[in-house]
């Protein structure tokens, strides 16, 4: 299945194809599942009381697309925006986009609305929806949108987004001077999104996703319909399409893993996606587990350390989980053996990024012996190990890790700079991790070339919450460092000095900030030092800085202590 570079023992590593490639749109190949399993359900939202067969959602789509088309006046390659929480709108928005040819900006929770301002902007987008909930949401609307409470449901005319004429909202969100999600749908017009799907091909652009990359300004990776398709098959023996494979799937829908897992998968697996809570908790999870008998599971590194450690499982009955994906932070090895000894689960560590999707997995078949590796290439991906001048390093050897695949992504969205900095000339992608390869072709992460910490799977810069730290009157300056956390994977912690003449307590800081950052970058941790120690550069030691700070924190070395 794998076949490793023979010319001088260098650290290259290429999977071949399983299969053809698939050359259906997303909407031709829902069409395609309905044939085979029609009264299978495709999703369940447990708080919201919802169960969809294939059949039934694609009615609705078919329904929902006619009202984009008839009555919002959407048009093969117009952009939409969605933002909320999980629940049942959300996939029939973005799969009526699809349908249509219209491309969806994915907007993720806990970012400002001054990045969502700049992401309607750029990607001209003609339509906002807002799920049901949060209740929070139609607020930051109007922050974005002042014009928007007074405006004519559907006749928006905004100073700040010219393009941007309707707005959306589902449930108790929809407000002043918004459309009723529920009143959009249009029953009859089967034929009229037919003949437009028809024009619709696998290189019209599905939707796009936030990335903040190394820069901590996000930026937008768009995909085709023949990325999501092809980026993320499984081999054969995950899933069994004559059988009911259940997901239990966390995370909003806005991340791309999310997306792949709870709307891909059924497409391409018949999969039912089951959704515990509109917002993850876990004991919420464990209940859908239980109830649902979920047989695999998408959770973030958090969620996989309780699921093999947190006491409150032995509440819940979880015989039927086989195996389940994690990824974006690296899972210690006694964590995945102790998950396996528990409960017979396999853990399946995919490494991978929004520019690339997935990279690399980990198998059922895989033996323990690696198990603290992110596996071997997917289908149709290279990986290669260079050193600083691009050359590939010998085998075992350690380098920057960069990427190469039909499903990546082929450049940023209005951002050729950054899309030039992030792929080379012969199409490498840079991840900005450094690895190593073994001669089996499994890869292993050993460290980050940029000075990232990676909480939850999401980047967080040091940089950008320095900025806003030092905005305080009493610091003087700041230093971000990155805090090993065995439920998180790294937790940020804010190192300050005073200026003269200020009093003020690290829990005083950590008050004032609450709030004034996105969720995403918000530190745990205030610490106060009356100097940093500097090296012979003149700049800040971060590694003693580290060091110390570990040491007034006293983390616990795991997460349930006995």
């Amino acid at each position: 299945m794998f076949k490793m570079a023979l010319s001088q023992n260098k650290s290259y590593v290429h999977a071949p194809s399983l299969k053809p490639f698939i050359g259906l749109t997303m909407h031709e190949m829902l069409e395609e599942r309905v044939k085979k399993n029609p009264d299978r359900e495709m999703f369940i939202f447990l708080s919201d009381n919802e169960r969809v067969t294939f059949a039934e959602f694609k009615k609705r789509v078919v329904d929902l697309a006619a009202g984009f088309l008839l009555k919002l006046g959407l048009r093969r390659g117009d952009r939409i925006a969605v933002i909320g929480a999980n629940h049942v709108e959300w996939p029939l928005i973005t799969a009526a986009a699809r349908a249509i040819g219209v491309g969806v900006a994915n907007l993720l929770l806990g970012h400002t609305p001054q990045t969502f301002m700049n992401i309607i902007s750029r990607v001209s987008c003609k339509a906002l929806f807002i799920t049901r909930s949060p209740d929070t949401l139609y607020s930051m609307a109007c922050e974005m949108i002042p014009e928007l409470s007074e405006s004519i449901p559907g006749d928006l005319n905004s100073k700040h987004f010219p393009d941007l004429k309707k707005v959306v909202g589902a449930g108790s969100n929809c407000k002043s001077g918004m459309l009723n999600f529920d009143e959009i749908s249009i029953s009859g017009c089967e034929e009229e999104v037919a003949k437009v799907a028809k024009k619709v091909t696998i290189d019209d652009i599905s939707h796009f996703n936030m990335t903040s990359g190394s820069t901590g300004t996000p930026k937008l990776a768009p995909y085709t319909h023949f990325t999501m398709l092809n980026s993320y098959t499984f081999p054969p023996n995950h899933f069994d399409e004559e059988q009911i494979n259940k997901l239990a799937c966390i995370g909003n829908m806005a991340y791309v893993a999310a997306t792949q897992m709870s709307q891909v998968q059924p497409l391409l697996y018949g999969t039912t996606s089951v959704f515990p809570s509109p917002t993850y908790t876990f004991e919420k999870f464990l209940q859908a587990v239980e109830a649902e008998r979920c047989t695999f599971f998408l959770l973030m590194i958090d969620g996989v350390v309780d699921l093999a450690y947190n006491p409150i499982c032995d509440k819940y009955d979880l015989s039927s989980l086989k195996s389940g994906v994690t990824g974006g932070s690296p899972i210690p090895s006694d964590v995945i053996f102790e998950l396996n000894k528990k409960l017979g689960v396999h853990l399946l560590n995919v490494y991978g990024c929004t520019e690339t999707l997935c990279v690399s997995c980990l198998t059922v078949n895989d033996s323990p012996d690696v198990w603290n590796t992110s596996g071997r290439p997917f289908p149709n991906v290279e990986i290669q190990i260079v050193d600083e001048e691009g050359c590939p390093v010998e085998v075992g050897e350690k380098g920057e890790i960069f990427v190469r695949s039909p499903t990546a992504f082929r450049g940023y969205c209005g951002d050729i700079e950054k899309t030039k900095q992030m792929i080379t000339e012969n199409g490498w992608i840079k991840m900005g991790d450094v690895g190593k390869l073994n001669a089996d072709g499994y890869l292993t992460i050993v460290g980050r070339i940029k000075d990232i910490i990676i909480r939850r799977g999401v980047n967080v810069h040091p940089s950008e919450v320095e900025s806003i730290v030092t905005t305080h009157p009493a610091v003087k300056s700041a230093q971000v460092l990155g805090i090993p956390d065995y439920r998180v994977g790294e937790d940020v912690c804010v190192c300050v000095t005073l200026n003269e003449g200020y009093d003020v307590t690290e829990e005083e800081l950590k008050t004032f900030f609450e709030g004034k950052m996105s969720d995403y970058i918000q530190p745990t941790y205030f610490l106060i030092f009356a100097s940093f120690q500097s090296g012979a550069s003149g700049k800040v030691n971060r590694t003693k800085l580290r060091e110390m700070a570990i040491g007034r924190i006293e983390l616990p070395e795991t997460p349930y202590a006995e």
